[in-house]
Formats: C-alpha cells, sequence, structure tokens
C-alpha cells in the first residue's frame, strides 16, 4: 500500500540543486529540473550505494572542436558524489551506458506539488 507524504514546501526545491528529505528511516532526493517539474528519487546510488544527496546536478557535455566543450541537457543530470556516475533525471538512465550488463537506474518515486507543499508516495 502506498502513502503519501508531505515532505517540504514548494520553494523549498530549486532548479539545479538537490534537496534531500526523510521520509520514515529513507532518505528521497529531490530536484526541480529548468522545465519546473518535479523528481523524487531513492537518495542512494544503484552502483554502490553512495548518499547521492551529497551528489551534483549538471548537465552532458560535447567536444566541438579541438579546444571547445559545449554543455547540453543542463540541469537533468544528476552526477553520484562517490564514482561519478551520471544518471538522467528525465528517464532514470544512466547518462553512459555501464561496461557491465548490470542494469542502473535511479529509483523514481510518485511526486507531485499541491497547496504549495511537495508530495511524495511511497
Amino acid at each position: 500500500m502506498s502513502t503519501r507524504h508531505d515532505v517540504c514546501a514548494s520553494k523549498e526545491v530549486t532548479i539545479g540543486t538537490l534537496k534531500p528529505v526523510k521520509v520514515g528511516r529513507m532518505t528521497v532526493v529531490l530536484a526541480r529540473l529548468p522545465c519546473g517539474s518535479l523528481r523524487a528519487v531513492s537518495g542512494r546510488c544503484p552502483h554502490h550505494g553512495a548518499r547521492l544527496e551529497f551528489g551534483c546536478i549538471t548537465g552532458l557535455t560535447e567536444a566541438i572542436g579541438r579546444d571547445a566543450m559545449k554543455m547540453e541537457r543542463e540541469g537533468e543530470i544528476l552526477r553520484c558524489p562517490w564514482h561519478g556516475f551520471e544518471f538522467d533525471l528525465v528517464s532514470g538512465e544512466p547518462a553512459v551506458a555501464p561496461p557491465s550488463a548490470r542494469s542502473m537506474r535511479l529509483r523514481f518515486f510518485d511526486v507531485a506539488e499541491d497547496n504549495e507543499r511537495v508530495l511524495v508516495t511511497i
């Protein structure tokens, strides 16, 4: 049975930052994408269990020449603080396919905003 939890005020979740919240004994990490939508993910990295609340939100870089790079999808990639694994906050998939056959994916929870509050369903 799923339960909806009121975890914080909407204004506490800003674009480009991570907002860790406690839901029972579990940590859930909230992020707001540049488009304004919210994501709620498990606080543990699917690679080796690092605490994602200490990670960062970034984008993907692409080389556009010998000495130049450009940033794409800024604000949509979550980088783990431990090994630097990057995950797509839109799909949950790794930003780059892992070398092993093991599939790693962010664990998403349903998240909504109601009356300027963030509600997470677990």
